[in-house]
């Protein structure tokens, strides 16, 4: 920010040296809970006019963790609290940072950081969340604040700090703390100002994220969305993170001014390296205009250039003003999110197609429910009522709870485990078991390694951590949805309303599947739910390969032809079509996840 104010003014016949100390004393704010981030930033910034002196900076080192008082801080985000005017520790002023002997002046200053008072908000916050209590993670509080070997019970109290200062906001607890920094982003920026955020993938498409987005939906304009469909591992921006990364940009709206209809997103096909291939890159894309839109039908995004180099695409789609996902993130080809778009709109619109055809699809829960969430199943007392054991073939209860490539070759499954009742739990255990059903969503799609999206067992059973279940209330739907769910388009929708934050990797939660669009299956004829049958039964014996093989997998082909052609009722032309699409599936990267594909894995027509 102070290079770009600089060079502006510099490009307008002023000296940069004349703006350096109004820059450092009253222009840039820095918060940080490192006292090592904030010398290195003051050092850096001052350099930038090493001859200029500067009575002060803005530069805060924020308190964090239990306080001499009792109390607990929470670094930055103490700034959501409604009085911005804080008593803080300046360790970066030249003239505080160090006494006359060398040790630090406890120099207590007053800081009043108000809100809606800043032209622009730049932030790359911590992405922990302090849900999951699995692998390094049991036994950990809080691990939003388990930093700086805080407590249990510190980490507890600073927990209820940050749900009592954030009520109202984006905050969400399961998207974690990064939602709280974008919620303190929004409350500090003026109306016109630039709120700029690196955020996990997560962010545009987590359920959790809803609020957040419904932000963005209600109080900006000109929104852009940036990540990365790299064929590699460089998903993040960020340097220390193996997860995806999205870039969000928007302006924060005026009074009575309208909010925007549609997002921006931009997918690169790596990651940026250096700043005159980021300014290039920026230069491209404000000068495009005229930006394909996702409802145009699969005919790609827009090119993205710089220079002779295509380094990505641009799409636009509409707004969900209710919160929901920003989909089109992390593409290769636009054409396969155009396509899976119009599905999800009743509309089978395949590559090469001048027009679409009718084909009815609606939200799962429409059509059937989801069952229970695996903590509700075994769950520490009083939540659960069963304990979880190995499989027997005489189980009263058995479950279908793990993933094992042994178990998963074809869509039948075998159950992987029994459930058994906890003593005084008889009751709720009974009404539980209400909800087990033959068909199981899978929640944690490996696209690399598993062929399922969809998974049938011959015995009602309870579907638990992998494998939550689908309950239909007309048994021939099982059929249906197994066959359906697990053709190209069944495994595009998944992967479509997914998280793939994780390259090759489809996660989704018990909520998030009830909006899934799936075939409508009652708008079948009961000939139609027949031949879902027949086909089901053919398919019995017959092996699926890992799903991003879909292309080359010839028992997934005749599966496509199978559904497309007998039980909908298409022509050879959309079956084609459909193979087409399955080809450019398999090559975006959020599908093959960077994996090489085996000796053969050639495309089957």
């Amino acid at each position: 920010a102070h290079d770009q104010i600089a060079l502006r003014h510099e490009n307008a016949g002023g000296d940069p040296a004349d703006l350096h100390k109004a820059m450092m004393e009253e222009v840039l704010y820095g918060c940080d809970v490192m006292p090592s981030a904030i010398h290195i930033t003051s050092s850096t910034l001052s350099g930038m006019q090493p001859t200029i002196g500067y009575g002060q900076s803005r530069l805060y080192n924020m308190p964090y963790g239990r306080q001499s008082d009792g109390t607990v801080a929470i670094g930055s985000l103490e700034l959501l609290q409604s009085s911005s005017v804080m008593t803080l520790f300046n360790t970066s002023d030249p003239a505080l940072r160090t006494g006359s002997a060398g040790e630090e002046t406890a120099a207590n200053i007053i800081v009043d950081i108000p809100d809606e008072s800043f032209d622009i908000v730049i932030m790359n916050p911590p992405f922990t969340r302090n849900t999951g209590q699995e692998g390094k993670h049991i036994g950990v509080a809080n691990r939003a604040f388990a930093a700086f070997d805080a407590d249990d019970k510190e980490q507890r109290d600073m927990g209820k700090r940050l749900t009592s200062l954030s009520k109202g906001t984006a905050y969400h607890g399961n998207a974690g703390i990064a939602s709280a920094f974008a919620a303190l982003g929004h409350r500090k920026l003026k109306q016109g100002g630039v709120l700029a955020l690196v955020l996990p993938l997560t962010s545009a498409v987590g359920l959790s994220w809803y609020k957040f987005r419904q932000m963005f939906a209600e109080h900006y304009a000109d929104l852009s969305v940036f990540s990365i469909a790299s064929t590699k591992k460089d998903v993040s921006f960020s340097s220390d993170t193996a997860i995806a990364e999205c870039l969000i940009v928007a302006r924060k709206l005026h009074t009575n001014e309208a909010s925007s209809a549609t997002v921006d997103f931009t997918s690169l096909v790596r990651r940026p390296t250096g700043f005159v291939y980021s300014a290039a890159l920026t230069s491209a894309y404000t000068s495009t205009d005229n930006v394909r839109r996702i409802e145009d039908g699969p005919y790609g995004g827009t090119s993205l250039t710089v220079g002779d180099e295509r380094v990505g695409e641009m799409l636009t789609a509409p707004y969900d003003r209710d919160g929901g996902a920003w989909s089109a993130v992390r593409l290769l080809d636009s054409s396969v999110a155009q396509t899976t778009y119009a599905l999800g709109n009743s509309r089978l619109w395949l590559p090469g197609n001048l027009t679409s055809k009718e084909l009815q699809c609606v939200p799962l829960s429409i059509v059937g429910q989801m069952g229970l969430y695996h903590i509700d199943i075994n769950g520490p007392a009083p939540r659960g009522p069963f304990d979880k054991d190995v499989a027997s073939p005489t189980a009263t209860y058995p479950a279908l709870w793990n993933h094992n490539a042994k178990n998963e070759k074809n869509i039948i499954c075998e159950s992987d485990s029994q459930l058994l009742v906890r003593q005084g739990f008889e009751k709720k255990a009974y009404e539980q078991w209400k909800t087990a059903s033959r068909c199981h969503l899978n929640r944690d799609f490996t696209l690399g390694s598993q062929p399922l999206a969809v998974a049938f067992t011959e015995r009602a059973t309870i579907g638990g951590r992998a494998w939550p279940n689908v309950i239909f209330s007309d048994e021939r739907y099982d059929y249906a949805f197994a066959v359906w769910g697990n053709c190209t388009l069944g495994l595009l929708s998944y992967w479509w309303h997914s998280s793939i934050q994780q390259p090759g990797r489809g996660i989704i939660s018990i909520r998030a599947a009830e909006t899934l669009p799936i075939l409508d299956l009652r708008a079948l004829t009961d000939a139609q739910l027949a031949t879902a049958h027949d086909i089901f039964d053919d398919f019995r014996e017959r092996d699926l390969l890992p799903a991003y093989l879909a292309d080359a997998d010839a028992n997934r082909a005749l599966l496509d032809r199978r559904v497309l052609r007998d039980m909908l009722g298409f022509g050879e032309d959309v079956y084609q079509g459909v193979r087409l699409l399955a080809a450019k599936w398999c090559a975006e990267p959020s599908v093959h996840g960077g994996k090489g594909r085996p000796g053969g894995a050639a495309f089957v027509a």
